[in-house]
């Protein structure tokens, strides 16, 4: 930690699932405290959260209440903004400095900073999907859907105020930015994301290469919500598969979701597949690498181009960065070159994915080795969290000097 440097407080609503967001914020802040003084506030946490933050010095302070997961909260939300600008008033008030200011990352933690009159930047991720992005919220069951809409008829409005209030506003690349002009009538910095290319590189062990002999991966990671779209990769994976026999599909999941993961067992079944989908459940930072390496291609399968975990994708980077191809969404400029690293697909498009899916699985290895090597090139140019964080900082000083 800085010593005498400015003090950082980073506020977001939970950390109660280690993927994306998440693990995108513990990366800059692993590397901003080398120059201030950081402190992370969330409402509610998982054990994992606080062994990772206490491995790299920074104190992660809990609130211990209900957080954004639960429907109560909502039916509740202006209770939840004032309590927690009470206590974050009394947590700063500990930490007071005249050079401090606060960063945001997820509604509705903008508002409560905003409510704070402190300096205060913003971190948005994209505009919330829960308010702003209709792809996201029609794919909800009914009941659901409604109270979503609900949600964001009422408080809509809270979330552009206070977006609109910031003092400065940072997302991770271009499509985002488009949209959070959009939304909000604001123009962000742009930061990308980075990947650690020293963890994430072509690497296999020999157990798993035994145990996938004579298999063809293919990999797909979701989070169980409908955006991640893994029903239509099962439907894909069943028509591929009749074209290619030997392949099989390994799906990691970032949290459990036992209901989930049964109905699409189910859904495997009933399509005759359940003997070639493996779910992999949360699978463990350090073995990881080696299933995105084991595998020839990932698949993802969101299309809200709005959406954050669309256009940024970070397991598609990851999966780049170990010599992994990949088919996406359509969104240029971020990853995959479309026909060199993989493939831009619309995943609604089922045939054209399981057209391009059989291309890679079939290219001889002479020309997917090449691919392979300007795959992870391209990610190591140009993703990196040195240069990721800088951006963020050079954002921090320029507010601090205000």
């Amino acid at each position: 930690m800085a010593k005498g440097g400015a003090k950082i407080i980073w506020v977001h609503p939970h950390f109660l699932y280690w993927m994306g967001g998440t693990k995108y914020i513990y990366e800059v802040i692993k590397r901003l405290k080398r120059d201030f003084e950081m402190t992370v506030i969330v409402e509610n946490a998982i054990p994992l959260a606080f062994e990772n933050y206490k491995k790299i010095g920074v104190k992660l302070v809990s609130l211990n209440k209900l957080s954004s997961t639960s429907a109560s909260y909502w039916l509740t939300l202006p209770y939840h903004i004032i309590k927690d600008r009470d206590s974050l008033l009394r947590i700063l008030r500990k930490l007071e400095n005249q050079n401090s200011l606060i960063v945001s990352s997820m509604f509705p933690m903008n508002v409560v900073v905003s409510l704070l009159g402190k300096k205060h930047l913003q971190y948005c991720f994209e505009p919330f999907a829960f308010f702003h992005d209709p792809e996201f919220i029609k794919n909800f069951p009914p009941l659901k859907r409604h109270l979503v809409e609900l949600a964001s008829f009422l408080w809509s409005w809270l979330d552009v105020w206070a977006t609109k209030k910031a003092d400065k506003v940072v997302t991770l690349n271009n499509t985002t930015a488009r949209y959070i002009k959009k939304v909000y009538d604001v123009t962000p910095d742009i930061s990308f994301t980075g990947i650690d290319t020293k963890h994430f590189r072509p690497f296999i062990g020999q157990d798993l290469k035994e145990k996938y002999k004579n298999k063809q991966i293919i990999v797909h990671s979701t989070d169980y919500t409908p955006v991640k779209g893994t029903d239509k990769m099962i439907r894909i994976f069943a028509e591929t598969k009749k074209i290619v026999p030997s392949a099989h599909l390994l799906i990691t999941s970032t949290i459990k979701n036992s209901k989930e993961e049964n109905n699409l067992k189910t859904l495997a079944k009933r399509l005759g597949v359940e003997n070639f989908v493996e779910f992999l459940g949360f699978v463990d930072y350090e073995i990881l690498p080696q299933i995105y390496s084991l595998a020839s291609v990932l698949v993802q399968c969101s299309y809200s181009e709005r959406s954050g975990t669309t256009s940024m994708a970070l397991p598609v980077k990851e999966a780049m960065a170990c010599g992994t191809l990949a088919i996406r969404f359509p969104v240029k400029n971020e990853d995959v070159e479309d026909g060199i690293t993989g493939f831009l697909v619309d995943p609604r498009k089922t045939k054209k994915m399981v057209k391009k899916i059989v291309q890679v699985l079939k290219m001889n290895r002479k020309r997917y080795n090449i691919s392979s090597v300007k795959a992870r090139n391209y990610i190591v140019n140009k993703y990196s969290w040195e240069n990721t964080s800088n951006i963020i900082k050079a954002n921090i000083n320029a507010l601090l000097k205000r």
